[in-house]
């Protein structure tokens, strides 16, 4: 129960502690540096991947590639074509569009498929093939959205490099490292390095921000709840759809549902720091998304126990 709390809380006393006294935050930011940040998180998250317990066969592939077309790339362009045509903040705007693109949470969405008795092997691969394609579809999918809808000048092939630097690297060093030199006395406690750094990050955007987000209208926090809450309720609805397509049985879909439709806040701020939307208000809509989604699942996966 304490790991799974330490990240929501965290993120929590993180975003009311740089609003109230952004010092730390600020130090975060210029002294330690978000690529630092990053480059812990994925290392150390290489270091918790399981390659050698995935398998495949053919409806696992068709669920692999079908669900990952849909949750990183469609979704997003759902998302731009729904809101685009509204009177959002700029940044804001951004900060959804990224949300949406970005693939699953490296644990959350494994930890909600296992608490809905779901099949635990699917949503491993699911989260290790979809952060991967990740490596690629963001920088095309942002660097198109992000200009389409001025919400941020960016460069798809710089982004790219960054990713694979701070990110794709990190990750197979990470598993290399345990693999081959810490296999014998990889300590529980590394876990939470990544989930620290996630919180650190979280406090470096927000204090950065914090005039943007101060600004920000209570109204307007509602409306990004309510468009999170509907993509988010959208996007399981599809994956239950393509899983029934599929004829997966629901173990398989429930892993299909739960890990597929959950989004990475660290990948996410991840993303806004490459973007450039560091010291915007940037940040905020995923950081209510990912609350929104942590609550949201945990609710339905507790029901869905019952689903066989």
């Amino acid at each position: 129960m304490f790991k799974k709390l330490f990240l929501p809380v965290g993120i929590l006393i993180a975003v009311i502690w740089s609003l109230a006294a952004p010092a730390a935050g600020l130090f975060c930011k210029e002294y330690i540096g978000t690529p630092a940040m990053i480059v812990a998180i994925f290392l150390v998250s290489g270091m918790q991947v399981k390659f050698s317990e995935l398998k495949f066969d053919r409806k696992f592939v068709l669920a692999l590639i079908s669900g990952s077309a849909f949750t990183l790339v469609g979704l997003s362009f759902c998302g731009w074509l729904t809101l685009n045509w509204m009177s959002w903040d700029k940044a804001l705007l951004a900060g959804l569009l990224v949300m949406l693109a970005a693939p699953p949470t490296l644990s959350s969405g494994i930890v909600m498929t296992n608490q809905s008795n779901g099949n635990m092997m699917l949503s491993i691969a699911i989260t290790v093939f979809y952060n991967l394609i990740a490596i690629v579809t963001l920088p095309l999918v942002l660097g198109f959205l992000l200009n389409a809808a001025s919400a941020g000048n960016v460069d798809s092939w710089k982004m790219f490099k960054q990713l694979v630097f701070t990110v794709m690297i990190p990750l197979f060093a990470g598993y290399g490292i345990k693999k081959y030199i810490m296999k014998s006395f990889y300590h529980k406690l590394i876990d939470y390095i990544p989930l620290l750094a996630t919180i650190m990050l979280s406090l470096a955007f927000f204090a950065a921000a914090r005039d943007s987000i101060l600004a920000i209208p209570l109204l307007t926090v509602l409306v990004v709840l309510v468009a999170a809450l509907i993509f988010h309720v959208f996007s399981m609805a599809a994956l239950w759809f393509i899983s029934k397509v599929l004829r997966m049985n629901v173990a398989d879909t429930k892993a299909m549902v739960f890990c597929g439709a959950s989004k990475s806040a660290t990948m996410a701020l991840a993303m806004v720091a490459i973007a450039g939307l560091g010291s915007t208000a940037a940040a905020v809509p995923c950081l209510l998304f990912y609350a929104l989604q942590l609550f949201l699942d945990a609710v339905l996966a507790n029901y869905a126990r019952r689903w066989e």
